[in-house]
């Protein structure tokens, strides 16, 4: 039902955007490091990697559906694996983790959105309502066979279709986005998933009444705001590899007193309170888990999220004290929505006291200020920390990212790559190298495009490198760059001395 015959390389899906390579050469700001191109050939839109030994990984492709294996830099054919995907706006092939006892378990997790149609398509509404989903797949050497669905998430964003009893909607068009995608597996075993919000407007999303100041009191044109099945987003979620939610989640006793759907739901959360990211990363030294999100037009973060976090989103975001900042930026410039005009900026709060006050606090519940943000956007992405020595002791333990938009596409930090040294207790990032950054704030300069390198000159390592949707350490401890725009894999490696 699910995987389509291998009958070659789809191009269904390329989005214009996706298929500039960019424009300004690669570039390692370290000069004891150096970037170089492992594949950039017989791949297309590249999204993730996944390692099966040294020299033998999988690429997965986001429009396409296809999971390519490359073997001493060749790709193998056919695919081991083709999905009949949605790829609209951010959706498709998105994530792949092994199990933690691979290839003992050959059990592999694949986040995806399916496509309603049985073909790949990237028509906006060619998906079902719960199209994005996360299943269990079984290496058997050769192919992927899928097992069994571990978990369905909402897909549509149907908030162009007005509610009943309320004015229309100024939303024109049906979208595609938020939709996350992250898959890890924690130090505990637990499969980690980050499911961005889908543009929904409700308990999680910290409105207690959903987007609407009179009745009915629901979300969108299925229901909420309370986080029933159409409604679980903008959270990340720790779930047994059966889907089932862990008793030592941090919401489970509020969930079991809820009951219910909405109440097995919430006993999923790890957190919530999240826009939309990319980049989820395990800390392997103090084993706490970081996650980057995107702002709409300002705040973009770095969070370490912890059991029963709420990050604050919608009423703010970036840190309480910079409120004032983040209304003004998303009143005031680039559009004025939020993405949901539902919920328009303007009603953000003035102040911190009253933002707090308005979020929604399940029980145990705590606010967290981003660990780091940027004032304007700069579109944060794949996330993954360095173990060992291979590109040098000073670099054991760091933390990397990498961008949104590539420098063809916005110019500025387009297709940076950034590197993050944490504080000796691993529970913040060590920003003692930039005065500037004191306060936790990049203050990057406004400028029409936004993504300006001001404050972040000490975080910004390598350039050139495009959109990056994952990074990844490989076996042998040097650090994978998966490039969607340059159809390409970039290594990052220590120089050798002569």
């Amino acid at each position: 039902m699910y995987q389509k015959p291998l009958v070659g390389l789809s191009l269904l899906g390329v989005l214009a955007a996706y298929s500039l390579a960019d424009t300004i050469p690669l570039q390692m700001l370290d000069p004891n490091l150096q970037a170089t191109v492992v594949l950039n050939a017989g791949i297309t839109q590249p999204i993730g990697i996944v390692f099966l030994a040294a020299n033998d990984f999988l690429v997965l492709e986001k429009a396409t559906g296809q999971i390519k294996r490359v073997v001493a830099g060749v790709v193998q054919s056919p695919p081991v694996l083709d999905l009949a995907v949605n790829s609209n706006s951010e959706r498709g092939l998105l994530s792949m983790v092994k199990s933690p006892r691979f290839p003992t378990d050959p059990s592999v997790y694949i986040r995806w959105t399916e496509s309603s149609t049985g073909a790949d398509s990237s028509a906006v509404s060619d998906v079902p309502l719960l199209g994005n989903r996360v299943d269990r797949f079984v290496w058997n050497g050769s192919t992927l066979i899928q097992a069994e669905n571990v978990i369905r998430l909402r897909s549509r964003q149907t908030d162009n279709v007005a509610i009943p009893n309320h004015p229309g909607t100024s939303n024109v068009n049906e979208a595609g986005n938020h939709n996350g995608g992250v898959l890890r597996f924690g130090p505990d075993g637990k499969l980690y998933l980050f499911m961005g919000d889908q543009g929904r407007r409700g308990w999680l999303q910290n409105l207690a009444n959903g987007p609407f100041l009179t009745a009915p009191l629901v979300d969108d044109t299925f229901g909420g705001p309370t986080p029933d099945n159409a409604h679980l987003t903008g959270v990340i979620l720790r779930l047994n590899t059966d889907g089932t939610a862990p008793a030592d989640n941090p919401f489970f006793a509020a969930g079991a007193s809820i009951g219910g759907e909405v109440g097995a739901n919430i006993q999923k959360i790890y957190s919530y309170g999240h826009r939309n990211g990319f980049g989820m990363a395990f800390d392997p030294v103090g084993g706490s888990l970081w996650e980057t999100e995107n702002g709409d037009d300002s705040f973009s973060e770095i969070n370490r999220a912890f059991p029963g976090m709420n990050g604050g989103w919608i009423q703010l975001a970036g840190p309480l004290s910079r409120i004032t900042e983040f209304k003004s930026i998303e009143t005031t410039l680039f559009g004025l929505a939020l993405q949901q005009v539902r919920y328009p900026p303007t009603r953000v709060a003035y102040t911190p006291f009253v933002a707090s006050s308005r979020m929604l606090m399940l029980p145990g519940a705590v606010y967290s200020d981003p660990d780091l943000s940027w004032k304007y956007e700069v579109g944060p992405s794949g996330t993954a920390f360095v173990e060992g020595t291979a590109l040098g002791a000073e670099y054991a333990g760091t933390m990397w990212m990498g961008s949104a938009r590539g420098f063809s596409q916005v110019g500025g930090t387009g297709g940076s790559i950034y590197r993050f040294r944490l504080t000796a207790d691993r529970q913040h990032l060590d920003l003692s190298a930039d005065p500037r950054l004191a306060d936790r704030v990049a203050d990057n300069l406004f400028r029409a495009q936004k993504f300006e390198g001001t404050e972040s000159e000490s975080l910004i390592i390598g350039r050139g490198f495009g959109t990056t949707p994952d990074i990844e350490q490989g076996p042998d401890g040097n650090l994978y760059v998966v490039s969607l725009t340059d159809n390409a894999i970039y290594k990052i490696s220590r120089v050798q001395p002569l």
